[in-house]
């Protein structure tokens, strides 16, 4: 039993699993995606992403923002408003998301000319 309990600090420590872990998520990589654009409210956010449901939106949004990668600032204007911008550390994590992107990109190709091979 110490043995499993050493493979969860390893586990834990783990720089690589610490940065699956923080952008895993259904909704996470979209919602960094449109707010790394600019910043947006929690309705525009929410219609630019058909088929999420408010409260996973809600939930990953929190998640980000414990992790320090998205800010929730309420507007001063009058009626409550609310905006979600990507925080400087936030933004740290970008290139990676775009190196990420590209590499998605290729391998969805990639397949796609397999399934074309199989096809044939």
């Amino acid at each position: 039993m110490k043995r499993t309990a050493e493979s969860y600090v390893e586990r834990d420590r783990c720089p690589l699993y610490t940065a699956i872990q923080v952008l895993g998520g259904r909704w996470k990589p979209m919602i960094f995606q449109r707010l790394g654009r600019g910043g947006l409210g929690f309705g525009e956010l929410r219609r630019s992403m058909t088929g999420v449901t408010t409260k996973v939106l809600r939930q990953q949004l929190r998640q980000l923002e414990a992790d320090d990668l998205v800010s929730r600032i309420a507007a001063p204007k009058p009626g409550f408003r609310v905006q979600y911008q990507v925080t400087p550390h936030g933004k740290t994590i970008q290139p990676v998301l775009e190196c990420l992107w590209e590499w998605g990109a290729k391998h969805l190709s990639h397949m796609d000319n397999i399934s074309k091979r199989v096809v044939q």
